[in-house]
């Protein structure tokens, strides 16, 4: 009986390591999501903050002047204001999309040389 116990248990202690080699890959792909999940919520956030600091820049800008020819010259230096931020904000989405690239890349190679062994 002591054998037939030693066994099982040995079965089981290769059944998990089986499966824990088996689950590492995920893991590699799951470290990069989290990662760029978070990078892409905080730039989102970003991207959210600079919209509103806007739009009350936009609302305000009547306010502060009667004379029209004045709040149109005023609303379109900061709707171009806006926009360059914007243009900068899509490149850093695009350096995020190249850092992750790079990143999941390495991911791979990393599991495929888990494999090759």
């Amino acid at each position: 009986m002591i054998n037939f116990t030693d066994t099982m248990n040995e079965q089981f202690k290769q059944m998990v390591e089986l499966q824990t080699r088996s689950l590492e890959p995920m893991r590699a792909f799951a470290t990069v999501a989290t990662e760029a999940a978070e990078q892409v919520a905080r730039q989102h956030y970003a991207v959210a903050g600079d919209v509103i600091d806007f739009a009350v820049k936009q609302a305000n800008l009547p306010l502060n002047s009667e004379n029209v020819s004045d709040v149109a010259s005023a609303q379109m230096a900061e709707a171009t204001s806006f926009s360059e931020l914007m243009n900068n904000r899509a490149a850093e989405y695009a350096d995020l999309a190249q850092q992750f690239s790079g990143k999941t890349k390495e991911a791979v190679d990393s599991v495929a040389a888990s494999f090759k062994q």
